[in-house]
């Protein structure tokens, strides 16, 4: 009996076992299939997100590599894994359906039962809902609010990239790379984009004149809209941040306005600065004030020498009470100015050059200036239009752009004139024009305008005793809408150049070189007749393909501005080279042709460019040979590389392969030639800046505009790599083309004028790092 019982028990221990092991193996399975499931709901998801619709099968998945590289659709139990759509709504309205994976299934109650715990539990899941009981084996594929979104509106979405020449697409959602939908109305127009925030258009009304949400915006949003959610309501690059508290109901969270933009670099020949945070930077010759420091002379009134900054300076901006009415005295907070405050004005826009002093374009459209800009010289540069109630050198507002009455959103100057591209599209002038920059047609334009005030009459309201009150406001003086404009800054290739906001590109100005070797340039006259093309270079002329080398008609989406040659992207993605040689028809140059003649060139890497500027090859380098329109190519292709002419011809010959080699150990984005010598600033992926080639520039004379001329094209303080002994932050600039030498032994040269040159970067230098996207002005 003893040994039947001990049998009995050795049996069902055996069998205790030998079951806990098939459930061992059974468990492993289990956990593969959830991994399976779980790998097939993520690539579902992404599948809507990329492609704006749902995947059918999971062949789709497959086939559009979303599922890992060998993925078996048959589960560890040896059953075939299928989706599911169960489809609970209509063809127009598909909120209800349910997106599934048909999931693991058994007769066997006592298996189900024993893997509760794992397959029946949401515990080891992040992107599938497990089933609802045990006798339901249909996994629910968890889509996000945007999927579900995407799903349910699939008709109305498209991933083929906008053609504003066609206009399309309509009354859809174009879904982009980065999974952003952004909704055209049924004419082809732009309104909105939608992803975690809502980024509204400035084109439609967002409030009526009593501050009441419009119809029209309640239309667009009816069905993405919700409680919560970030309304950015984008006006002249700056967004304005609301919130949505319910049904068509949005309020503003705060009365500051939110830039949007990108950070503005500004190198030139002539200093320049940079926009950080809002905040306007400057450095160079300091003569003009271009730093809002009154500095005077360095030395003896005699010797004419300037304080020349090589560091960054903050410019500092008067602060204005414009609420009269809000009952509270700031009278001591605005006659004190503190600059530091939080409530000082923010910029979007500026100019700066050593000859103008320093004017910026705040984020409420505000005309700020400072420097000989807000007061008056001989030079031309004076602009009355600027609060005269001055409190010491700073930037102070136009009483013209005052961000109420007119806005503005772009400046720039060029050869003693000024152009301001308002809000309303329009280009405003004022200043001196010499070479026809203000494109008004003739050569008279005058800024100035007068008026003849009366102050005696006689017996029949004759004026018998007058004078004349004159000022210099903005004038506007072409019926051309813009959306950007820009400027070449090389002498005897000068020109403006500008992009209307119907996406063709105009040109003009009437300077060139009297010949193809002389330093010296001239002004034609307005008209002439090109081979057999009429110009009139004293107004806008647009780019076509009747007067240019341009075969077919294209629209343009961006300009650049640069030394002798504008660059442009057309509406496709392309690059070309826009110029005016004189006695020529403008030349529009394929930049994707024209690098092919590169030996660097290879078709695979270089199909796609990043960024491109146009430098000069070494045998046409220097001041002393600009009158030779630059040929050179430099450009950052989709591996990141810069190719192209970047030598600089003040690089021994024993340096360049050290050169090269450097430039290739940067990974590139960005690329802006700022000298006629290939002096160069480039960005890396990191948005890190370096720069090389020569740094300073001379303005020979014994003018009062010489002696300012002489300065720094960037912020050198900090990057001498050589001598630091000569690491100043302040030098001087001035009389007979004087700058003081801040470089020595192997890291100095001689400008192609003869004159050593005070900064010379033998190799590509580090200047700064940015924590965020910039652009270059």
């Amino acid at each position: 009996m003893k040994k039947i019982l001990f049998f009995y028990v050795l049996f069902f221990s055996i069998s205790i076992f030998a079951d806990n092991y098939v459930d061992s193996i059974t468990l492993t399975k289990i956990k593969k299939l959830v991994q399976k499931e779980e790998e097939i709901a993520l690539a579902y998801k992404k599948y809507i997100l990329e492609k704006g619709v749902n995947p059918t099968t999971l062949n789709d998945l497959k086939t559009a590599n979303y599922l890992p590289k060998g993925f078996d659709i048959i589960n560890p139990f040896a059953k075939q894994i299928t989706i599911i759509l169960d489809n609970n709504s209509t063809i127009t309205d598909k909120k209800d359906d349910i997106h599934k994976i048909r999931g693991f299934e058994s007769t066997d109650p006592k298996l189900k039962s024993n893997l509760y715990d794992y397959y029946y539990s949401n515990k080891y899941r992040i992107y599938t809902k497990a089933p609802l009981s045990i006798n339901n084996s249909n996994v629910e594929i968890i889509l996000s609010t945007k999927e579900k979104f995407i799903y349910e509106n699939s008709s109305k979405i498209t991933i083929t990239a906008p053609d504003n020449s066609s206009k399309t697409p309509k009354d859809s959602y174009y879904l982009d790379e980065n999974g952003v939908l952004h909704w055209y109305d049924a004419s082809g127009d732009y309104k909105y984009s939608f992803d975690k925030e809502l980024v509204l258009d400035e084109s439609v009304t967002l409030f009526d004149d009593n501050g009441i949400v419009t119809e029209e915006y309640k239309d667009l949003v009816r069905n993405i809209e919700f409680a919560g959610m970030t309304i950015l309501y984008e006006k002249n690059e700056v967004a304005e941040e609301h919130v949505n508290i319910g049904s068509g109901s949005v309020i503003k969270v705060n009365q500051q306005t939110r830039d949007i933009g990108k950070t503005v670099i500004q190198f030139t020949r002539r200093a320049g600065g940079m926009i950080v945070n809002g905040d306007i930077y400057t450095w160079g010759n300091n003569a003009n004030k271009i730093t809002g420091i009154d500095l005077g002379y360095s030395g003896s009134t005699d010797s004419y020498r300037y304080p020349v900054v090589t560091g960054l300076v903050r410019a500092k901006a008067k602060m204005y009470d414009d609420d009269s009415t809000d009952e509270k005295d700031f009278t001591k907070y605005y006659d004190q100015n503190y600059f530091s405050s939080p409530n000082r004005p923010k910029f979007v826009d500026f100019f700066s050059a050593v000859f103008y002093g320093t004017c910026g374009v705040s984020t409420k459209g505000e005309l700020y200036c400072g420097g000989t800009t807000g007061l008056n010289y001989s030079f031309g540069n004076n602009f009355t239009h600027v609060d005269t109630n001055r409190k010491g050198e700073m930037l102070y507002r136009s009483t013209f752009f005052d961000g109420k009455t007119n806005k503005a959103k772009k400046v720039f100057a060029n050869n003693q004139i000024w152009h301001i591209l308002g809000d309303d599209n329009f280009i405003y002038s004022w200043g001196y024009d010499g070479s026809a920059f203000s494109g008004n047609g003739n050569l008279s334009f005058n800024s100035e305008i007068c008026e003849t005030i009366c102050t005696r009459y006689d017996r029949w309201g004759r004026c018998t005793s007058s004078y004349q009150e004159c000022s210099n406001e903005p004038r506007n003086v072409s019926n051309i809408k813009f959306s950007d404009i820009t400027y070449l800054l090389t002498i005897g290739h000068r020109k403006i150049g500008g992009l209307s906001t119907t996406g063709d590109i105009y040109i003009w100005g009437r300077e060139y070189y009297k010949d193809n070797s002389s330093t010296s340039f001239e002004t034609y006259d307005c008209s002439n007749n090109w081979q057999s093309t009429n110009f009139n270079l004293c107004t806008p002329i647009k780019v076509e393909t009747s007067n240019s080398t341009m075969t077919t008609t294209l629209k343009f989406e961006s300009i650049q501005g640069g030394l002798d040659a504008f660059v442009a992207k057309s509406e496709d993605g392309k690059y070309f080279k826009i110029s005016h040689p004189k006695t020529t028809k403008i030349q529009v140059t394929s930049i994707d042709d024209a690098i092919k003649s590169y030996s660097e060139y290879v078709a695979e890497n270089d199909a796609e460019i990043l960024s491109v500027d146009f430098s000069r090859k070494v045998n046409e380098q220097g001041l002393s040979k600009r009158y030779i329109p630059s040929s050179g190519i430099v450009w950052v292709n989709s591996k990141n590389e810069l190719k192209g002419d970047y030598l600089s011809s003040s690089l021994a010959t024993e340096d360049i392969t050290i050169f090269r080699n450097a430039i290739r150990q940067i990974k590139w984005k960005k690329i802006k030639v700022i000298d006629d010598d290939n002096g160069m600033c480039g960005i890396d992926i990191n948005n890190q800046m370096y720069c090389w080639g020569i740094q300073s520039f001379y303005r020979n004379g014994n003018s009062y505009s010489d002696f300012m001329g002489n300065t720094f094209m960037i912020p050198v303080f900090n990057t001498n790599l050589y001598d630091l002994e000569k690491d100043f932050l302040i030098a001087e600039g001035g009389y007979n083309g004087y700058l003081t030498n801040m470089t020595s032994d192997e890291w100095a040269t001689t400008n192609s004028d003869g004159k050593t040159g005070a900064f010379f970067m033998k190799y590509p230098t580090y200047i700064g790092g940015f924590n965020y996207e910039f652009i270059f002005k």
